[in-house]
């Protein structure tokens, strides 16, 4: 499948004006995936003919599953996906999550012989779980750690080393505007890298904490702490 052809079934289903193929810009898609919540039925078919389809969907199953109807408590909808419901996860299996989930940004580091960010981590970070509200990062670039910038920054780059084709070009902002959340973005794409890179599925631990609205925060070298919600006994 060509990029003017997905660009074109995706204006088909918001129901756009196609576009010549000179404008093709990945940024008109951003919100695409926001048009068809609750349930996302709308989007089945949407990749039909490219070989990993069918994970591609279920993935973005997952997703509208996951974070539900995008309305409001006191009113309007979520411009993002929101995991405002999400299930009560056990404190031992977020840690054991956290840890798969670091294996698995070192395993990808390697596979596009970026070895700077497997040394950042490792040895691999404790895990520390908690419950509440996460405090906030630090916006100031000189107050953030090393281990933070790796995780953020460093880590959401590593796919842009992948040569996955053209369509990955035209959906990455869609994808990421999902949540602002690179992380989910390329758990979702991830059938487009897997057969490049050889790995199954490096980012699968990193959805399961999403899922179960677990936030991570990172204020030092060696530990990442893990905010769960607060779960009623």
């Amino acid at each position: 499948m060509t990029p003017e052809i997905l660009f074109q079934r995706c204006q088909d289903l918001i129901g756009s004006e196609a576009e010549e193929v000179e404008q093709l810009d990945g940024d008109s898609l951003i919100g695409f995936f926001q048009s068809f919540r609750p349930d996302g039925a709308a989007v089945n078919g949407l990749f039909d003919g490219i070989s990993c389809a069918t994970d591609l969907h279920h993935r973005l199953q997952n997703l509208y599953t996951a974070a539900g109807d995008d309305r409001r408590p006191q009113g309007g909808r979520d411009a993002y996906f929101v995991i405002r419901k999400p299930e009560p996860l056990d404190p031992a299996l977020a840690e054991e999550l956290a840890c798969r989930w670091l294996e698995g940004i070192c395993e990808l580091a390697e596979s596009v012989s970026e070895p700077l960010l497997g040394q950042i981590l490792q040895p691999t970070p404790k895990v520390r779980v908690l419950e509440g509200i996460p405090p906030k990062h630090p916006k100031n670039e000189s107050e953030k750690s090393q281990l933070l910038i790796a995780i953020q920054k460093n880590s959401a780059e590593l796919v842009e080393k992948i040569d996955a084709g053209p369509l990955v070009p035209l959906l990455r902002p869609a994808y990421y505007f999902i949540a602002c959340d690179a992380m989910l973005r390329d758990y979702l794409m991830w059938p487009f890298y897997a057969e490049e890179t050889g790995l199954t599925d490096p980012l699968e631990a990193y959805f399961e904490l999403w899922r179960h609205g677990v936030k991570y925060r990172i204020f030092g070298e060696t530990q990442i702490d893990l905010y769960l919600p607060w779960q009623l006994d």
